[in-house]
């Protein structure tokens, strides 16, 4: 059983003290004092901080809790703090000696963090360096239950072998790197692969890595259940009962639970993942995450439920399972209270880790008495795909998890998390998450705001203040799934209204009108932000401001070049039609800007995999679909992932939009039908010849050495007299 080389808590605090603070970590000491044995996991993290004559102490239950420590003094004491987007924090010259600061306890034994998701829209092609950069923000942000995919791609190949199944049977089946996770989902399979075996075992290597680290800071990993699904040549080979789910346009082989091969198969994978990553005793499995179980009979589903901890128990006597309950929303229509009732009480109260996936937007934990007594964990769901805008639900956030726990259908809440399907953006909400996971909620978001901004940008001014007071009454108090849809994204269509169609599901609609609020906040950012904070995280969330501005004014165009369309007017058309290309233009031209925006960082990460030019082309084409098509060239799931990265701005969306144009442009000078199916085929043949392309063709432009401010100068006199 694989636990790899383990450094003691103490060490790997103190290392990660020297990564985040360099020199300056000498001025800090790490004291890890653990509960009991160190192995107690029945009671929540602590933590203190000394700041004395001798240096900063930092003390904790875990490493975790000692770099929470670390975060509270910087942000609390210091005025500076450590983010995805602001990874250096600003330190004084000397360090404050504040004394002892009174003990924090989280109300919480569960922290959580990922999302199945997480790991092929985000962390698809992170190598160990990346990696590292996000367990280190883990544990400042409190995070003690992160899931754990990474490489289990392995363990799913030797257990498929130790069936009789040949080696190419058993790549093909676990598909392309970036659609990994929808494989564990039992989504799809067989999809944009094969699965080289370079990369099958570099991702083991790599998911040692990772769990030895997470283990090493005191956390308790995730790791992969079994749910039923197998190669259909596998249900073949053993005429094993089965049936078939469908998805979209995928569909998948689920073995009966009541064939011997469910639980020979189950044990097979988790046997073999116990040997080659150990094991914290949670495994995530999802058994119909969007689907719809092929049983109606709530003892039925219960069987399913019993089958699937089984797989468990068979490998782990002391698993639990660790289950999303995005269905009981997602397919309400069939998980009825009684359905609902029979699969949950299948399992041991005390076996069973239930994550109320998205409940700042939509909790379960209501329609279901608080699970009915089971564990759960109140999370932030945030983003669906990563799709691009500034959106969030500050106030639901920091207290909404208060609130569960005051209410009398609060059941057994044990936690809170982030369950983002994908993450990088808004990362105000990940930081008061984490205060929350300390501190139970917060009582005044104004307030924090405040703090927040001066921790951000190193100063305290009127004019950041009010622009976060704006942005809070805006975009961070949402009412809708996610941001307003953008129009640069969505794929052109000529039929109907000729507006463009939205990502398949759970998307807001596209507003052409630019909130007052947001307006101004922009003008604030824009009057604050200097050449020295270009590169910070000013200059990121005036980029984000911008990018959200020209989204509004871009649907405007469209609509108003859509309506002249549709009136035959080609003069209007053609105006409105050319505003909108330029707009698109500028967008890239901003994210230009901006290292996190730019598609040829998520290309040189999937590039870097590759062993052979046939990998290379591999990785490329599954990191180019799943942010375009997704899955067939029909697939209803265009665009879910869709981005605001220069280069994917400047190379797929406008290329779309300007055959739009030009098809609409010239049935108007011929007097033709716009012949909506044709243009259609057109831009879906358009479309796989990109999603084929190559690196080179998808470079940000030339310029994006400019300064964000600068940029955004440029723009602001344009914009501001186009808004709607």
């Amino acid at each position: 059983m694989w636990y790899g080389p383990q450094a003691s808590e103490n060490e790997t605090a103190r290392q990660l003290l020297q990564r985040l603070l360099g020199d300056r970590a000498a001025e800090f000491t790490a004291d890890v004092v653990p509960v009991g044995d160190g192995h107690d996991v029945g009671r929540p993290d602590w933590f203190e901080v000394d700041a004395g004559p001798g240096g900063v102490a930092l003390r904790g239950s875990s490493g975790v809790a000692v770099a929470s420590a670390l975060r509270w003094y910087l942000r609390t004491v210091c005025r500076t703090q450590i983010t995805w987007d602001a990874p250096v924090p600003r330190l004084p010259d000397r360090l404050p000696r504040t004394g002892t600061a009174a003990r924090t306890t989280s109300p919480y034994l569960h922290r959580y963090h990922f999302n199945v998701c997480t790991f092929g829209y985000t962390t698809a092609f992170w190598d160990w360096a990346r990696w590292e950069r996000h367990i280190d923000w883990m544990a400042l942000h409190g995070v003690t239950t992160p899931l754990a995919m990474t490489g289990a791609e392995a363990a799913w190949q030797q257990a498929l072998l130790r069936t009789g199944l040949d080696d190419e049977t058993a790549r093909r089946f676990l598909g392309g790197p970036a659609y990994l996770p929808w494989n564990w989902l039992a989504s799809l399979d067989s999809w944009c692969g094969p699965l080289p075996q370079s990369w099958i075992d570099g991702h083991v290597d790599l998911g040692r890595r990772i769990l030895d680290r997470e283990r090493a800071l005191g956390m308790r990993p995730v790791l992969q259940g079994f749910s039923g699904h197998v190669p259909r040549e596998l249900i073949a080979d053993r005429s094993a009962g089965s049936t078939t789910l469908p998805w979209w346009d995928f569909e998948v082989g689920v073995l009966d639970p009541r064939d011997p091969l469910f639980e020979e198969f189950g044990t097979a994978l988790l046997t073999e993942q116990t040997r080659l990553f150990g094991t914290d005793h949670l495994y995530a499995a999802d058994p119909f995450i969007e689907t719809i179980p092929p049983v109606t009979d709530p003892a039925d589903i219960a069987r399913v439920a019993r089958a699937v901890h089984g797989a468990m128990t068979a490998v782990d006597d002391e698993a639990t399972w660790v289950l999303q309950a995005w269905p009981f929303s997602y397919r309400s229509d069939y998980w009825t209270p009684d359905r609902t009732r029979a699969f949950l009480d299948a399992i041991p109260d005390d076996r069973m880790l239930i994550l109320d996936l998205w409940a700042e937007h939509k909790p379960v934990w209501r329609q279901t008495d608080g699970y009915q007594g089971k564990p759960w964990v109140w999370c932030m769901l945030h983003s669906l795909g990563g799709r691009p805008g500034l959106y969030g639900k500050l106030d639901e956030i920091a207290a909404g998890a208060a609130e569960a726990s005051a209410d009398a259908r609060g059941g057994s809440l044990s936690g809170v998390g982030a369950g983002m399907e994908a993450f990088g953006g808004d990362p105000v909400l990940y930081e008061l998450l984490a205060d929350v996971a300390w501190n139970g909620s917060v009582k005044d978001v104004r307030a924090w705001l405040e703090n927040w901004a001066e921790a951000r940008y190193g100063r305290r001014t009127r004019g950041l203040l009010r622009a976060w007071e704006l942005l809070h009454e805006t975009v961070y108090d949402a009412d809708g799934p996610g941001p307003p849809g953008s129009v640069v994204v969505c794929r052109p269509t000529l039929s109907g209204d000729l507006r463009p169609e939205l990502p398949v599901h759970l998307a807001a609609p596209p507003s052409p009108s630019v909130p007052p609020g947001l307006a101004e906040a922009w003008t604030l950012l824009a009057g604050e932000a200097t050449e020295e904070d270009s590169a910070g995280p000013l200059g990121r969330d005036l980029c984000d401001v911008t990018a959200q501005v020209l989204t509004h004014v871009a649907c405007d165009q469209q609509r108003r070049a859509a309506d002249a369309a549709l009136a035959r007017d080609a003069d209007r058309f053609r105006a409105a039609a050319t505003e909108l290309l330029t707009t698109i233009e500028d967008l890239d031209a901003l994210l230009a800007t901006r290292p996190e925006y730019r598609l040829d960082t998520w290309l040189a990460e999937a590039g870097s995999w590759a062993s052979t030019p046939a990998e290379a082309a591999l990785y490329e084409a599954n990191a180019r679909r799943v942010l375009t098509v997704w899955g067939h060239s029909r697939s209803e799931l265009h665009d879910y992932s869709g981005r605001h990265w220069a280069g994917l701005v400047r190379s797929f969306y406008l290329p779309r939009w300007r055959r739009w144009y030009e098809h609409i442009a010239r049935a108007m000078e011929t007097g033709s039908p716009y012949r909506a199916q044709e243009f259609e085929a057109s831009l879906i043949e358009w479309e796989e010849r990109w999603t084929a392309g190559r690196s080179e063709n998808a470079t940000p432009r030339p310029d994006a050495g400019e300064a964000t401010p600068d940029v955004v100068r440029t723009l602001m006199p344009r914009y501001r007299a186009s808004r709607g």
